[in-house]
């Protein structure tokens, strides 16, 4: 928005008339006072007393358990006492030997089967079409692909249910049954 030239000028001018009486009255605030008028700050109330003198009575009390006094010659004989020798450095970090296993008890615990590798196929979605017919959406290896129940994904995993919620998965080779969640 423009304004008219006029219009600017008169409100510099205002402006500076503002300034200078806001200058004046500070100046004359400064020089009517006087260091000699100035009113000493009030005594704190009796009870602010005893609260600082009973908590440097308790620093005080505190100190005197312990003995003021320097013993130099206990000092001088933990100087002359040799420090251990020591040939392990502080920065280098030492494990525990490890926990011996007698061979017996190697021999009874039965082996864990290897862990089943994971299912790579991934459900995006899910879709009922008309007739009740219920499709899935699943990625594998970039690629995309809408799925039905008996489908093959890649000759490796056989659809077996699908519902809103889960994708029930074979894995043709492990024969391994997983149950997918579809993000919602």
């Amino acid at each position: 928005m423009k304004l008219p030239a006029g219009i600017e000028k008169w409100g510099s001018a205002v402006l500076g008339v503002v300034s200078v009486l806001l200058l004046v009255n500070l100046v004359s605030q400064f020089r009517g006072t006087r260091a000699r008028e100035s009113r000493p700050l009030p005594a704190p109330p009796r009870a602010a007393r005893v609260r600082a003198e009973q908590g440097s009575s308790r620093s005080a009390d505190d100190l005197a358990r312990y003995d003021p006094v320097v013993h130099i010659e206990a000092l001088k004989e933990l100087e002359a006492r040799p420090l251990p020798d020591t040939e392990r450095n502080p920065f280098d970090f030492v494990a525990p030997p490890p926990e011996v296993i007698p061979a017996q008890t190697v021999a009874a615990q039965p082996s864990a089967p290897p862990p089943l590798p994971p299912v790579l196929l991934k459900p995006m979605g899910y879709n009922e079409m008309s007739g009740g017919v219920k499709e899935a959406f699943a990625s594998f290896e970039d690629q995309v692909f809408v799925v039905h129940e008996g489908d093959v994904v890649a000759s490796k995993y056989k659809i077996l249910k699908i519902t809103p919620l889960v994708v029930t998965v074979e894995d043709a080779n492990s024969h391994q049954v997983v149950d997918l969640p579809i993000p919602q």
